[in-house]
Parts: C-alpha cells; structure tokens; sequence
C-alpha cells in the first residue's frame, strides 16, 4: 500500500478514536457538573475558614473541568493555538489553586510568558513528510477545470471553483485546520498543504492521484 494512501487511512482511524474520546469525556464533564451545586452548599453552610478551603476545592474542580472541555476543542481541530490555549489553563489552574509561594508563581508566569513568545515568534506551521511535492505542486487560486484538463485529474468540482476552496471543503468535512503538512483524501486524490500565505489563506498544494500512484507501486513490484 503507497505509504501516503496508508497515512490517510491511519489518520481517519484515529480521528474516530478522537471522536469516541471526546464523546466519553463530554459525558464525564457533564455528570460532574452537579458536583459544582455541591460545593455551593457546602461554601455557604460553612464558616469563613473552611469556605476558603471549600472555595479552592471548588475552583481546582471547575477550571479541571474547563481544561477537559479545551482538550476536547483540540481533539476536534489540531491546531497549534488550541494546544498553547489547552498549556495555558493548565499553567494558570496550577498556579491559582496550587501555588502558595513566590517562587511557584514566579516560574508559572514565566512559563505563560515563553508560552506567548512561542505563539508569536516560533510557529508557522508544522512540517508533514508525507508527499514528495517536487512535481506536484499547484497554486490554491488554480480553477478546478483547468486542474482537470491540463493535468489530467478528475476532480469533481462541486461547491468550490477552485482547488483552495474544494481542500478547504474537505479539511471542513475531517474538522480539521488549515495547516502546512495537513493531509486530506477525496478517495480519488490526496491533498497536502505545502505553504501558506500571512492569515491563514492557503497558498500551494500537492495533489496526488491514488490510482496513479498504486499502480506504479505494483509496476515497480
């Protein structure tokens, strides 16, 4: 099987683990939801000194809660600012619930601010070795039709005019974020984003034919 075509399948195994994943731990977020009445009764039917234990208990519970939701969010679009945003909360739970000293608060601020510089200086885009474009690169604005005739494909044009937009179609359908490495099938072709211009708009893409590429697999065979 062309390591590619493997890939893809791979990829949508375990975007169904994910979804079962999320499901489970949807729910779970969802039967402790109660527990948060709970802490209500109890920070109200208590003194001022075991409150403010209560209330810790309490915002530990809560922002634990808000953390699994965000894992969520990154389970369904892997993306670099859901994982900073996921590292965040986790930082800022640890720090507000669990850190008593100045040292302690001292090292998670600097941890939030190195996770910050992260976002605006190092990521532009997580590389994929997954398709060997040298050839089969192509301009996100180049029609469909053209796409088809000039070099032989057989997309189906659709929704989208343009071969930017039928990518940004599927990467909708698979719930994932447009980004340089990101691989995506119509079971006809595969899709690699190659680069990507300034606010997220695609700019080149890798387009292979699965037939084409199987049957030069078994030739070589």
């Amino acid at each position: 099987m062309n390591r590619n075509k493997y890939l893809v399948n791979l990829l949508k195994i375990v975007n169904a683990f994910e979804i079962i994943v999320s499901i489970l731990l949807i729910i779970g977020v969802v039967i402790s939801v109660p527990d948060i009445l709970k802490y209500y009764i109890k920070i109200l039917t208590n003194n001022a000194t075991l409150s403010y234990e209560i209330f810790q208990h309490f915002l530990s519970h809560v922002l634990l809660l808000v953390i699994a939701i965000e894992f969520v969010v990154l389970m369904i679009a892997h993306t670099d600012t859901n994982i900073i945003h996921l590292i965040l909360l986790v930082i800022s739970r640890k720090m507000l619930v669990y850190s008593e000293t100045m040292p302690d608060l001292l090292i998670a601020t600097i941890a939030i601010a190195i996770l910050f510089a992260i976002k605006k200086y190092l990521i532009t885009g997580v590389n994929f070795d997954g398709l060997d474009t040298a050839e089969n690169e192509y301009s996100a604005s180049i029609p469909i039709t053209r796409l088809n005739s000039k070099y032989g494909f057989d997309i189906e044009k659709g929704k989208s005019e343009t071969l930017g937009g039928y990518v940004s179609l599927l990467l909708e359908e698979n719930a994932e974020e447009p980004e340089v490495g990101v691989i995506v099938s119509d079971k006809k072709h595969i899709f690699q984003i190659v680069k990507m211009a300034s606010g997220g708009v695609i700019e080149t893409i890798s387009v292979e034919n699965i037939d084409e590429v199987k049957e030069i697999n078994d030739n070589k065979k």
